[in-house]
């Protein structure tokens, strides 16, 4: 875009915020609520003023995501500011990675994601799920009620882990996902800053991080150290990773290399899937004829068996329904991209160096795109894989060139999960319990999910 045509576009309307500061404390109080509210009063594209210079944009239409996300991808790389936040925790990535190198690293793993592969990762979900029935007995026996959200989070880990990287870490689960809670509040800590205090002041916050990082360098260097040395390893995205190379140059991944794809398989592997896992059964219980749909279509597939990855296509309401979890509570709920030129996104002005955010959150909940947007109904995605909207309306794995290489892994560890512990269990949300997410690097609930646990036959409902 020419500097005259630059001239003649107008900003993006906004809130003005508080003086001198902008909306600043407004964005770092509470992000989701600021870019609802903002996003409803002024429109599909808004404005934030912030201290400084600084521009930050909102967009919620899919034409200007496809516009930022694709059509004018290479002018659109992951914004520095919150990539360079990141970093000091995953490294270089495919998530904060950007340019030939992202897509080097790119071509590098995709082979490893590919559909046929990752179906073979099926019995050790399930095995790994019904590990947890067992070890839930006697709380379903109780009838207890707890925060569902740190076992979601011990189940995927183990998940990760066994499917990803064939290594067993139960004895260490509860040491590594510290550490990992640790790395990601210290970054969404500093994510939310916007004033950023030069990282080399001593902190109680950056020593603890900087311990919890070194517990899990330590444990994936020997992780790969031991993978070098095994005459026989398994197949597994570690040694997919260590195998791979690329087509043009001949080159192979390094130690680093390999050490932030696995950081980044903690972060994107992980995480994401346990949190949509907690929004699911949160939604089962506030959805009951969703839950007994759901039910019966297990039990008709599997009968008694545990459920397999050969039931997926056989499991339509089920697939349906995770959908709808991803569309109303994408566990990425922000992205941010920044424009490395002036450009003009719906007839405003994106000056170069902007932060660009995208939100899954609002886009899945737009009026113009959704019909109901803001209800459950699964039913929507039984027929369509963007549930009736336009493509660019449904991003829960983003879109375009960077769409989320480990999506598949997603879509079928959740339905798996799922569908085995419906088969030995129902949970209930706690009386009064108000879901509502909260701002952080994911979309977590803002008050955990305590749930209470049932024998599912014990209920009168289940067959026997």
């Amino acid at each position: 875009m020419s500097p005259t045509l630059s001239g003649h576009l107008r900003r993006p309307p906004g809130p003005a915020g508080y003086p001198v500061v902008g909306c600043g404390p407004d964005l770092v109080r509470d992000l989701v609520g600021t870019f609802t509210r903002a996003w409803r009063e002024y429109g599909d594209i808004v404005s934030f003023r912030l201290p400084g210079k600084r521009n930050l944009f909102l967009i919620v239409h899919p034409d200007h995501i496809k516009h930022v996300l694709d059509d004018r991808q290479p002018n659109y790389p992951k914004d520095p500011l919150s990539v360079g936040k990141f970093e000091p925790w995953v490294g270089q990535g495919l998530f904060t990675s950007n340019g030939d190198f992202h897509f080097r690293q790119r071509r590098l793993a995709q082979p490893a994601f590919k559909g046929s592969r990752i179906s073979g990762f099926g019995p050790a979900m399930v095995d790994a799920t019904s590990d947890l029935v067992r070890d839930w007995h006697g709380r379903a026996t109780r009838e207890e009620t707890f925060d569902i959200t740190p076992e979601m989070f011990r189940l995927a880990l183990t998940i990760v882990m066994q499917t990803l990287f064939s290594t067993d870490v139960s004895s260490r689960a509860g040491e590594l996902a510290r550490a990992v809670r640790i790395c990601n509040a210290y970054t969404n800590v500093r994510l939310q800053r916007f004033v950023e205090l030069p990282q080399a002041l001593p902190s109680r916050a950056r020593s603890r991080f900087l311990r919890a990082r070194a517990t899990l360098d330590s444990f994936v260097y020997g992780l790969i150290a031991e993978r070098r040395r095994d005459p026989a390893p398994p197949d597994d995205l570690l040694t997919r990773f260590l195998n791979a190379q690329d087509e043009r140059t001949g080159e192979r991944m390094s130690d680093k290399q390999l050490r932030d794809e696995v950081v980044t398989m903690f972060l994107g592997g992980y995480e994401t899937t346990a949190l949509s896992l907690v929004w699911a059964f949160s939604l089962l219980s506030r959805h009951p004829e969703a839950e007994r749909k759901v039910r019966a279509e297990v039990a008709e597939v599997c009968g008694d068996r545990e459920p397999a990855a050969s039931d997926l296509p056989h499991l339509r309401y089920l697939r349906a329904f995770y959908q709808e979890v991803l569309r109303l509570y994408p566990s990425v709920w922000t992205l941010s991209r920044s424009p490395l030129e002036d450009d003009e996104i719906g007839g405003y002005h994106i000056p170069a160096g902007s932060q660009v955010f995208i939100s899954p959150y609002l886009m899945h909940r737009h009026p113009g795109f959704w019909e109901n947007p803001e209800g459950f109904r699964p039913e929507r995605f039984e027929k369509s894989a963007t549930g009736g909207a336009p493509l660019y309306a449904y991003i829960p794995f983003s879109r375009g060139p960077r769409l989320c290489p480990g999506s598949s892994v997603a879509v079928l560890e959740a339905p798996l999960v799922i569908a085995r512990m419906l088969q030995d269990y129902r949970l209930s949300l706690a009386g009064g319990h108000v879901c509502e997410p909260t701002s952080n690097v994911f979309l977590y609930p803002r008050a955990g999910m305590p749930m209470r646990l049932q024998h599912f036959k014990s209920t009168g409902e289940g067959t026997a």
